[in-house]
This record gives structure tokens, C-alpha cells and sequence, in this order.
């Protein structure tokens, strides 16, 4: 009897620990793109990142949903990764060269975001909105 009482004490302290050392956060985000490639790039680089649980990015919407363990990443670092394969998204602007050499199909027309730049981005490179 002691001895099944230990083991669940056990149980119940490594279920608590495991959940409280995965922080699973979720959100969306606004990402450019037009087709099945710019959706197979977006989710893959995404998920590239090992502490993301899931990525799935709408057509239709061009909306981006990541789950992933906010104590090891975080919404910046994985909204970068997608601007430096070739897609603007809330947070970051590609660079024009990575843009231009998407596929015909994969280039959208892409937002006025001039007033959200840093004034010392450099087109050459990915540049963080304001």
C-alpha cells in the first residue's frame, strides 16, 4: 500500500513538472503569400524551429497559426525566419534580393510598409517593423 501511494506521488509530481516546463503558447499572425508553395515554405520553415508544436498558414486568410514552447522560442524569432525565405509579415519586411527570387507564383504584391521601417534598414537585409 506505501509503496503504490510513493509511486503515485511520482506520477502525479512528473506530470505536474512536464507541464510546467513546457510553456505551449499559440498566436497568429499576418504573413504574405499567394499559393500551395508559399503555404509548404511558410509552415516548413516554421516548424523548422524544434520547439514549434505546429504551424499552419491560410490561403485564403494569409494567416499564419504557430503553437510553440515559449520558454525556448518566441513569436519574433519565428516571424524572422519566415521574412528570410521571402515573406513580409507583421513584424518583419524581407530583404528585396530573397523576394525576388521567389517563384513567379509566390510573388505577392507586397504592402507599403515604408513608414514602418527602421530608419537605418537596409533593403539588402530583413528589417524589423516599428
Amino acid at each position: 500500500m506505501n509503496s503504490i501511494i510513493k509511486s503515485g506521488i511520482l506520477f502525479l509530481s512528473i506530470f505536474l513538472f512536464s507541464n510546467f516546463s513546457a510553456q505551449t503558447k499559440t498566436f497568429k499572425a499576418k504573413v504574405e503569400g499567394n499559393c500551395g508553395m508559399c503555404k509548404d515554405r511558410i509552415e516548413t520553415v516554421a516548424k523548422s524551429d524544434k520547439n514549434v508544436k505546429s504551424a499552419v498558414w491560410s490561403v485564403s486568410k494569409k494567416t499564419l497559426t504557430v503553437s510553440y514552447d515559449a520558454s525556448k522560442t518566441d513569436k519574433k524569432a519565428i516571424l524572422k525566419s519566415i521574412a528570410e525565405v521571402g515573406h513580409d509579415n507583421e513584424m518583419f519586411r524581407a530583404s528585396n534580393k530573397v523576394y525576388d527570387d521567389l517563384e513567379v507564383c509566390c510573388q505577392y504584391d507586397r504592402p507599403d510598409n515604408s513608414k514602418k521601417l527602421a530608419k537605418n534598414c537596409d533593403p539588402k537585409q530583413v528589417c524589423e517593423l516599428k
